[in-house]
């Protein structure tokens, strides 16, 4: 009787998931991870990297849990070797002294960063610009805060002649302008940029501060994750040393893109007094703090790279993955378009032909069967053996078709893995949906 009676009572639960959070979808991951170990693809899809961190590093975490004193709560804004590390280390690059207590607060990884940082500046109906493509953490914590995502789009702007560089994908000054508003509480801007590898120059940034002046309320959030990441001759400048802009810009780092180590999930935000503390009461109440061991071990492995030339050898030995996986797609007829920085290369697929049902017929999800980019991208995966990520998946819904030609591939993988990637992508050539062999 009491069992049929519970039964009864279960029968009358109606769940409905929070206004805020109504809206979410699965995300690509959920779609496109599963298809590559289903069809035992490559996997230049997910942008983690498959190889061990440095020594160095994986040393320091062993001395720290070693040592002992380390494995209760952390101080909730961060432990005090890690950001009097950070400290140290960025004051020179942000030509300021920057206060390891009340200027940074460590994060379960750059996303809990962005989030907690959203969360603390956002009300409901406040307006966040995002720059397309945009990585799509962004849209869940703007609407988890009840702001109001506004969307600014980068555009090729290929110059004749010339080899295809991220450095032509620029923003119109006069379209971000047009986005702010009196209700524009922040903008949201990744340099290096994920997915089309974009390094923005002084020049933009300065054009871009010159804008959010005008807008007393207005800050941003600077996602600097792939800081260490920039290519060739190209330089990162960091928002936050603009003239005026350190006193409105969030900075936001990764241990885990720095050291290869995302499981780890150590992050932080650098930023002015006031706006950090309420970033750190916060970050109190959703984590209350990051794993202990692991703070110190980075703390460890910052104050070590500086000394032995880390930075510069983890920036050689990307940009010679960037040149390998760039070299593949254009041999296999991708056009592809180079990277100046992050791990990321998108390549131009408009010289395949998707035919009928190509694509939609292996989905595991059903998502993005009306997108091009979502068929070709399970496409390669399936017919090809090399999974890829849909950029449209980085576009707002009525933007999406601004990528159909695109995938996105990573290349922050073993040189064996990227070997068998060139030799699978090759296939394309001969391939009958491909115009190249025509």
């Amino acid at each position: 009787m009491f069992r049929r009676h519970c039964i009864k009572l279960m029968s009358n639960f109606n769940f409905k998931p929070s206004l805020q959070t109504s809206s979410f979808q699965p995300s690509v991951w959920l779609e496109f991870s599963p298809l590559s170990i289903q069809y035992k693809a490559v996997n230049l899809g997910q942008g983690f990297p498959d190889f061990e961190p440095p020594k160095f590093v994986t040393d320091a975490l062993i001395e720290s849990v070693e040592k002992g004193g380390l494995n209760q709560y952390a101080r909730s804004a961060g432990h005090l070797r890690l950001v009097n590390a950070i400290s140290k280390m960025y004051s020179p690059l942000f030509k300021r002294e920057i206060d390891p207590l009340t200027e940074i607060v460590t994060t379960v990884g750059a996303s809990e960063g962005i989030f907690a940082t959203i969360q603390s500046v956002v009300s409901p109906g406040d307006e966040v610009i995002l720059i397309e493509p945009y990585f799509d953490i962004y849209t869940g914590a703007i609407l988890m805060a009840g702001g109001i995502p506004k969307y600014v789009t980068l555009r090729e702007n290929r110059q004749k002649g010339q080899g295809r560089s991220s450095a032509d994908w620029k923003l119109d000054m006069n379209e971000l302008q047009q986005a702010f508003t009196e209700k524009t509480k922040l903008l949201l801007l990744n340099n290096p940029h994920n997915p089309v590898g974009k390094v923005y120059s002084k020049q933009e940034l300065e054009e871009i501060a010159n804008i959010v002046r005008k807008h007393p309320s207005a800050m941003v959030i600077s996602d600097e994750v792939y800081e260490w990441l920039v290519f060739d001759q190209n330089k990162h400048e960091r928002f936050a040393t603009l003239p005026d802009m350190y006193e409105r810009t969030i900075t936001i780092g990764s241990a885990g893109k720095t050291f290869s180590i995302t499981g780890w999930k150590i992050g932080w935000c650098i930023g002015p007094k006031p706006i950090l503390k309420a970033i750190a009461n916060t970050h109190q109440y959703i984590p209350f703090s990051t794993p202990n061991p692991a703070q110190e071990a980075v703390a460890i492995s910052i104050e070590k790279a500086q000394s032995i030339g880390y930075f510069e050898e983890f920036k050689s030995s990307y940009q010679k993955k960037r040149d390998k996986l760039v070299n593949t797609l254009t041999q296999a007829g991708f056009d592809p378009v180079v990277p100046q920085g992050a791990y990321f290369v998108l390549g131009d697929t408009s010289k395949i032909q998707l035919n009928g049902e190509d694509g939609k017929n292996t989905s595991i999800t059903g998502m993005g069967k009306h997108l091009r980019d979502w068929n070709m991208c399970r496409w390669l995966t399936t017919e090809i053996g090399v999974a890829a990520i849909p950029p449209s998946a980085f576009y707002s819904e009525d933007h999406q078709h601004q990528s159909a030609n695109y995938a996105r591939f990573c290349f922050c993988k073993k040189d064996e893995v990227l070997d068998k990637a060139h030799e699978n992508l090759l296939k394309i050539k001969s391939h009958p949906n491909s115009q190249n062999n025509n």
